[in-house]
């Protein structure tokens, strides 16, 4: 008895379970808010809603008139300049906290703009003292009142 190699099969192709047809779902209703589909921030809104704290337009405004007013002290328009730093300073910063942004140099506008108002508020109140003591100079000399003024403003 000679044995014979056991009969092979015809390759078979594996057969995979038949799902039926793709089921059609209803569209879902739109969504609200303007949203266009896709990441957050591709349709409509503020662009930096999604991305890190921006710093206000006001507070850095605030923070240059704060840093101008100091130098700005001795020619006399400082306080003035200062005066509209603070202004804007607080404005920003207001207005940052409603939007979510950096406070950071809005604060360091309102700083340095007080520093500016108070400089300026002292440089005014010691011009009027040295005005006040030299009121019995005679003014139509003008260099003794000129000396009279820088000794007592200390210049």
């Amino acid at each position: 008895m000679s044995q014979q190699p056991p009969e092979q099969p015809a390759e078979q192709q594996p057969t995979f379970p038949q799902y039926p047809s793709q089921q059609q779902f209803p569209a879902a209703p739109p969504l609200e808010g303007g949203y266009a589909g896709g990441y957050p921030g591709a349709g409509y809104g503020d662009p930096g809603q999604f991305g890190p704290p921006r710093n206000s337009k006001l507070a850095i405004t605030s923070l240059v008139l704060g840093i101008l007013s100091l130098p700005l002290i001795f020619i006399g328009i400082g306080p003035v300049v200062a005066l509209v730093g603070l202004i804007l300073g607080i404005i920003g910063i207001a207005g940052a906290r409603r939007k979510n942004r950096k406070r950071g140099l809005g604060i360091a506008g309102i700083v340095l703009s007080v520093i500016g108002l108070i400089g300026g508020g002292l440089l005014i109140a010691a011009a009027a003292n040295a005005a006040t003591s030299c009121k019995s100079v005679d003014k139509n000399d003008s260099t003794a009142y000129s000396n009279c003024i820088k000794h007592n403003m200390r210049l």
